[in-house]
């Protein structure tokens, strides 16, 4: 991990401390999360530009996630406000976002990733002092990466991380990756993305936790984007009398 120079912008003394924080807080995020459910409020659009105002609108879902032994699982609730057979109201062959309850953290902060930082600024308000920095991890050493069918495409990625100065907990990140490709019928198709995650404290069962209030995932395919917009609600304590299936089923990330 390296601390790239600033000019524009005066980089305070102890940058490289806060960045070791950040880093030590975030590999070991989900460690300290306990097992816990919510409610997944989920839109899904389509478009021919992330940037642009022209969206498709696919579905929207209802979903509770169950996180339960560092893991992540799912179970659809309604879609379109159906809840009988909801699964089949579901648009196919769109990207599937995930990885927001700690996975992604890692990808910016895994050793492995060699990522770079960069002091940007920082920001006050009454009882919280924000560190904000910009990161950039290459290709050569990123551990992201995107799933297509049977093809899994690394991927290079940069953003910006908001860290709590002095716990260096992370409340806010945005990962671009390097755009990508794989062939499909003799053809180069595109892929990548952009997540963009908020964190907020949430009290469960007595005790306060920071977890993903609302993300913002856009994806690349070919000439289609695909946006996700999440909201995660209704924090409660994981009932162990619940029964959980484990399956194959994953995020379009690995």
């Amino acid at each position: 991990m390296a601390i790239l120079a600033v000019a524009s912008h005066a980089q305070p003394p102890d940058a490289k401390e806060t960045i070791a924080r950040m880093q030590a807080a975030a590999l070991a995020y989900t460690d300290r999360l306990h097992d816990f459910t919510c409610t997944q409020e989920l839109t899904r659009r389509a478009g021919s530009s992330p940037a642009g105002s022209h969206w498709k609108l696919l579905d929207t879902q209802e979903a509770q996630l169950d996180y339960v032994n560092r893991r992540e699982h799912y179970k659809l609730l309604k879609v379109n406000g159906q809840s009988t057979d909801p699964q089949k109201h579901i648009k196919s062959g769109y990207f599937i976002p995930g990885g927001e309850f700690g996975s992604l953290l890692e990808k910016i902060f895994d050793p492995k990733a060699q990522a770079e930082f960069a002091w940007d600024h920082d920001e006050t308000a009454p009882g919280s002092h924000t560190c904000v920095f910009r990161y950039d991890v290459p290709q050569a050493t990123t551990t992201y990466g995107i799933t297509a069918d049977q093809d899994r495409v690394r991927l290079g990625h940069h953003g910006m991380v908001w860290a709590d100065c002095e716990t260096g907990s992370v409340t806010h990140f945005q990962i671009e990756t390097d755009l990508g490709e794989i062939m499909r019928s003799g053809r180069h198709v595109a892929l990548g993305s952009r997540t963009e995650v908020r964190y907020a404290p949430v009290k469960i069962g007595g005790q306060e936790f920071l977890l993903p209030q609302s993300a913002e995932v856009a994806a690349l395919f070919y000439k289609t984007w695909t946006k996700y917009e999440i909201r995660f609600e209704q924090y409660r304590k994981y009932d162990a009398n619940s029964t959980i299936k484990f399956g194959d089923g994953g995020d379009g990330k690995d």
